[in-house]
């Protein structure tokens, strides 16, 4: 049974995923409204997560000494006022520079949850509540996506803002009612201890493979937008919106993970069958059919999430006593691929066109399977 503790939390993870992914279906109407190249809008998305990069290691640091309560509510209070001020529609130099603030915000709301969760189970329920979260992040994305889509299409981009801020604020009146952190006593950690644990050799590797997996996802969910107005010029923007629709298997596959581990026998052979899944999505992407590309999204994300949800399980299964530390750098390494995933492919695809884009994608698939057949094989769950 999910309590009260779970249920804020749950909540309080999907307004604050939806809020991250907010804008990625309006790009090209924001490119049309401003007058801005691909390049420009695309950005929009990596300001926001050049601080989820970096700023988990320190709020990692941070969390060690104070309370996840305690950070969520600071952490949330500031990001209702920033989006708020974000529903006003700046232009686009304000929006760059709030977005970047939120980006700021988001990775100490993102550490406290995921640490917050981790310990609430303790070492047995760890990877169960992970799982769990993991979901709610999923489902979090797909709201951002798919109803900022629709709202949009009913009123306008800025009606869509507005009504994220309010759950912003129902979040805020939730957490006050969230009990104390479960870890019980807080202690500090120090710097060669961080360096103890990315120099594990299935933290280095796992870290490595947090990387990757979120530079390809973060590069189709960023870019996606722009081909499917290149192949349906016609199309509104909560219509293509819902082809974000297969996001929502990756929410099934995170709270049954530890039942497909049990089914593949351990962890590393559950990472390899998903990376085998995640190549087919991509290659399935280079599909001029529309309809094809919203069933590659359900394979994409049915091999993304696999991966996310036991890797990060995996990880904090191992560290007992440092979660707050190694969710921080899982947390900093996962977005530190999606900072440039989010930008970097999208010069090849304006040069080179898309085919040139998802091939560039397979490849670093390939070397993310690599990174997994180099961790150990894992116990049984």
């Amino acid at each position: 049974m999910i309590n009260r503790n779970q249920s804020i939390i749950v909540y309080c993870t999907i307004v604050a995923f939806a809020i991250l992914y907010e804008h990625q279906p309006l790009l090209p109407l924001l490119a049309g409204e401003w007058n801005r190249p691909l390049s420009d809008v695309a950005l929009l998305t990596t300001v926001t997560m050049i601080p989820l990069a970096l700023a988990p290691l320190i709020y990692g640091y941070f969390l060690e000494r104070i309370s996840s309560r305690r950070m969520l509510i600071s952490g949330f209070s500031l990001l209702l006022v920033t989006q708020a001020v974000l529903s006003t529609a700046p232009g686009y130099d304000w929006f760059i520079v709030l977005r970047a603030v939120e980006g700021l915000l988001l990775p100490a709301i993102f550490t406290s949850l995921m640490t917050y969760t981790s310990a609430s189970g303790g070492s047995i329920h760890s990877r169960r509540n992970i799982g769990f979260y993991i979901a709610a992040t999923i489902i979090g994305g797909y709201c951002g996506r798919a109803v900022t889509g629709l709202v949009t299409d009913l009123f306008d981009w800025q009606t869509s803002f507005w009504m994220w801020s309010v759950m912003a604020l129902i979040a805020v009146v939730s957490l006050l009612k969230l009990d104390t952190d479960p870890r019980g006593r807080l202690v500090k950690i120090s710097l060669p201890e961080i360096r103890k644990l990315i120099r594990k050799p299935v933290n280095r590797e796992g870290l490595a493979a947090a990387f990757l997996l979120f530079f390809v996802s973060a590069a189709m969910m960023n870019f996606l937008p722009f081909r499917i107005f290149e192949l349906e010029p016609d199309i509104t923007t909560g219509a293509m919106s819902l082809v974000y629709t297969g996001y929502l298997v990756g929410a099934v596959i995170s709270v049954f993970s530890t039942r497909i581990i049990r089914l593949f026998g351990s962890e590393r052979r559950t990472l390899l069958t998903a990376v085998l899944v995640y190549i087919s999505g991509v290659f399935l992407f280079m599909s001029e059919q529309l309809a094809m590309l919203y069933f590659a999204m359900l394979v994409l994300m049915a091999g993304m999430f696999s991966i996310h949800s036991v890797l990060s399980g995996f990880l904090n299964h191992l560290e007992a006593s440092r979660k707050g530390m190694i969710n921080g750098l899982y947390v900093s390494s996962y977005y530190s691929g999606g900072v440039l995933g989010s930008f970097l492919p999208g010069m090849l695809y304006q040069s080179q066109g898309w085919a040139a884009f998802c091939l560039l994608l397979v490849g670093l698939i390939c070397l993310l399977g690599l990174m997994v057949w180099l961790m150990p094989a894992g116990s049984n769950a």
